[in-house]
């Protein structure tokens, strides 16, 4: 290895081990995906590379990668995998189009007191799966199947929209005009930067417990709850405060999507594939880690969209999904944040043969 080279590795893994890096990080992403619909529109020697990027789909691209850091707290901190939060994210959707539509009221309004029914949801979830001690596939299809009753009972109850769901309302019939206080806008860049805000305020929520003595807890959890027990962590108290949090968090991104969209349906906020949508970018990402899910949503959606624009087959863009999802499991199961530090490790071992194969 080059004296250059072998420099850049180890002042890399020097900037890694400080306790800055990770905020650094992390705030520096948040700063890129701000700037990043201008520099989508930037020409290199008469091309724009990233103008295939629409706002369409880095809205879409924001909108898992909130849901995936808001998953994360809970089954990327706790080790308690969900595989029904699509619950919590048409129940924020619900509230919301409800509210606005039915009684007029704010949809910022209607955003936050669906958090709190995800949250008294996700509380009920909890007490029921966490006293019976369910862990592992039991939790997930136990979370699953809390999902599936929601997604029947918003079909067959009319007085909820019934199978056929609710339209956005007109702006005209709750507010004076469009607008941030609408939660309806002219135009999709707006949109994009009040998701980014929503990404941003789960993303110092997690970056917040993971450095906090809850996130310490959390994670003895994961790494084996009957010795985080042992030595006096209350773990049921603990795995329900995560539950909450997520489940409240998750809501968010829900309410964006009623208010985004022209309409909302049982059978897409409370869809099977809506977990998949969540949980995929924190796996592809980097389970429990802070900058995983973001990561994983710039990889994983913009992939999926330009396969299904490009390639007019139904569900191909989900084959595409599960084939990243295989490839992650296979060869990389830390997710794509752990390839920096491969990398440097791999350049470190050559390094060190090479050293060998010299004397």
């Amino acid at each position: 290895m080059s004296p250059t080279l072998a420099g850049a590795v180890a002042r890399y893994k020097l900037f890694s081990d400080q306790p800055y890096a990770r905020p650094l990080i992390v705030g520096g992403s948040l700063l890129g995906l701000a700037a990043l619909p201008m520099v989508r529109e930037l020409e290199l020697f008469g091309v724009a590379p990233l103008g295939w990027l629409s706002l369409n789909m880095l809205v879409l691209t924001l909108i898992w990668a909130t849901t995936a850091q808001a998953w994360n707290i809970m089954s990327g901190f706790t080790g308690q995998f969900s595989f029904g939060h699509s619950a919590f994210f048409g129940l924020g959707a619900y509230a919301t189009i409800i509210l606005t539509d039915t009684y007029a009221i704010s949809p910022w309004a209607g955003m936050l007191l669906g958090s709190v029914i995800a949250a008294g949801y996700a509380l009920v979830i909890g007490v029921l799966t966490f006293r019976y001690e369910l862990a592992g596939h039991y939790f997930a299809l136990a979370t699953l199947a809390f999902a599936e009753l929601l997604r029947y009972l918003f079909i067959n109850v009319p007085a909820l929209g019934g199978a056929s769901g609710f339209f956005r309302p007109l702006i005209r019939e709750y507010a004076s005009g469009p607008g941030l206080l609408a939660f309806q806008f002219g135009s999709q860049l707006p949109y994009y930067y009040v998701i980014l805000g929503f990404l941003t305020v789960v993303t110092v929520v997690s970056l917040a417990i993971n450095r906090s003595q809850l996130g310490y807890y959390l994670f003895a959890i994961r790494e084996g709850e009957s010795a985080a027990a042992a030595i006096g962590v209350p773990t049921f108290r603990y795995k329900l405060l995560a539950m909450v949090v997520s489940a409240f968090l998750t809501a968010w991104p829900g309410a964006f999507w009623a208010m985004y969209f022209t309409t909302i349906r049982p059978t897409t906020v409370f869809d099977l594939l809506i977990n998949v949508e969540i949980l995929l970018p924190a796996i592809v990402g980097g389970v429990g880690t802070v900058l995983g899910p973001i990561v994983g949503a710039l990889f994983v959606i913009p992939v999926g969209e330009f396969v299904r624009q490009s390639f007019d087959i139904p569900g191909l863009n989900n084959a595409a999904y599960g084939l990243i999802l295989i490839l992650i499991v296979l060869y990389s199961p830390r997710g794509i944040v752990s390839w920096p530090g491969r990398l440097a490790e791999l350049l470190r071992a050559r390094s060190a043969l090479l050293d060998e194969d010299g004397e």
